[in-house]
C-alpha cells in the first residue's frame, strides 16, 4: 500500500520533470538551429562583397525585426499573465488589520471594501501595463516599418542597381524572418514554462 503510493508519487515526480527537461533541450535546440541560419545567412550577404553601408543597414534592420518581434512578444505575454492573475479564482491576501476587528460585520465590510480596492488597483495596474506594452509594440512595429521602407527607397532610387542589390534585400528579409521566428520561440517557451509552473502550484 503505502510503498506503491511512494513509488508511484516518486514515478510522476520523475516523468514530470524530464518532460520539463525535455522541453528545455527541445528549446534549446530550436535557438541553437536559428542561430545558425541566421549567421549563414549573415555569411552570405557577406559573400555578396557587401559594402560597410550594406552591412550597416542589415545590422539596423535586424536590429529594428529584433526589437519590433520582442514588443509584439512581450505584449502576448503580458496578456498570458494578466488572463491568469485576472481569473474569478485568484485569492486575496488578508488583511492583519482588517482580520484584527472584532466586530463580524464591520470586519466583513471592510473586507469587501478591501478587496474591491484591489481588484480596482490591480485593473487599473493590468490596464496601465497593457497600454504602455501596445505603444511600445506599435512604436517598434513602425521603426521597423519605416526602415524596411527606406531600404525598397534606396534600392529604386539608386542610379545603380549595385548600391543595394535584390539578392541583398532578399537575404536581409530573410534573416528579419529567422529573428522574428526565433524571437516567436522564446516567448512560447515562456509562456509554456508559465502555464507549466502555474500547473504545478
Amino acid at each position: 500500500g503505502y510503498n506503491l503510493k511512494v513509488e508511484q508519487l516518486l514515478k510522476d515526480y520523475i516523468i514530470q520533470n524530464l518532460f520539463e527537461f525535455q522541453k528545455e533541450i527541445e528549446h534549446k535546440i530550436k535557438l541553437v538551429t536559428y542561430d545558425y541560419q541566421i549567421e549563414a545567412i549573415k555569411q552570405e550577404f557577406n559573400r555578396q562583397n557587401s559594402t560597410e553601408y550594406q552591412k550597416k543597414l542589415m545590422k539596423q534592420l535586424c536590429l529594428k525585426r529584433d526589437e519590433s518581434e520582442t514588443a509584439e512578444q512581450e505584449l502576448k505575454f503580458l496578456q498570458a499573465r494578466i488572463n491568469h492573475f485576472n481569473a474569478p479564482d485568484q485569492s486575496f491576501e488578508h488583511s492583519a488589520i482588517i482580520d484584527s476587528i472584532e466586530n463580524i460585520e464591520i470586519r466583513q465590510q471592510l473586507q469587501q471594501q478591501y478587496r474591491k480596492i484591489i481588484q480596482q488597483a490591480k485593473a487599473d495596474f493590468y490596464m496601465l501595463s497593457l497600454q504602455t506594452a501596445e505603444e511600445q509594440r506599435t512604436r517598434a512595429r513602425l521603426n521597423y516599418d519605416n526602415e524596411v521602407n527606406k531600404m525598397y527607397s534606396i534600392h529604386h532610387n539608386a542610379l545603380d542597381f549595385t548600391i543595394l542589390p535584390l539578392k541583398m534585400i532578399d537575404l536581409i528579409q530573410e534573416c528579419c524572418r529567422m529573428i522574428g521566428e526565433r524571437i516567436q520561440s522564446v516567448y512560447n517557451y515562456k509562456i509554456e514554462c508559465f502555464h507549466l509552473k502555474l500547473q504545478k502550484d
